[in-house]
């Protein structure tokens, strides 16, 4: 009766340490960084379905004003003081910051920056607005 009891402690015991463990990993994985590389298509969907997202166009002014994805803040690569630029546009790092540029490049060679300035999750648009132009989808002006 008594090693009935003591096996009945114990797996109670390893199932409550089992479920606390799985409660960390869980927890850990939410906060670990998120790079996603998405064809214009994708970067739609996603961005479709999240809440007051943060876009952010990285090309020039002049490119901005050709035509932009509404809602996104021009924030200029080019621009020497572009980390403290991102710095200033008062983003929350702990929401997804969607970037993106022309074809891609600058926006690629961006993530580091971001993640530098502890942005935790970004989606990247890796062929850009050109892709994102060539599929007509919404463009704002």
């Amino acid at each position: 009766m008594k090693a009935a009891k003591y096996t009945f402690i114990i797996m109670f015991f390893l199932i409550g340490w089992s479920n606390a463990s799985a409660q960390f990993v869980t927890d850990v994985k939410k906060a670990t960084p998120t790079v996603k590389n998405e064809r214009a298509k994708i970067f739609y969907q996603i961005l479709s379905r999240t809440k007051d997202p943060q876009i952010i166009d990285i090309r020039t002014p002049r490119e901005y004003a050709a035509g932009h994805l509404k809602g996104a803040i021009l924030v200029n690569y080019y621009d020497r003081n572009f980390a403290d630029n991102l710095e200033k546009a008062g983003l929350d790092k702990f929401r997804p910051v969607f970037i993106y540029c022309r074809s891609g490049h600058r926006s690629s060679n961006a993530i580091a920056i971001f993640q530098k300035l502890g942005f935790r999750h970004i989606v990247n648009m890796v062929y850009g607005i050109n892709e994102w132009q060539h599929l007509q989808l919404p463009i704002e002006k």
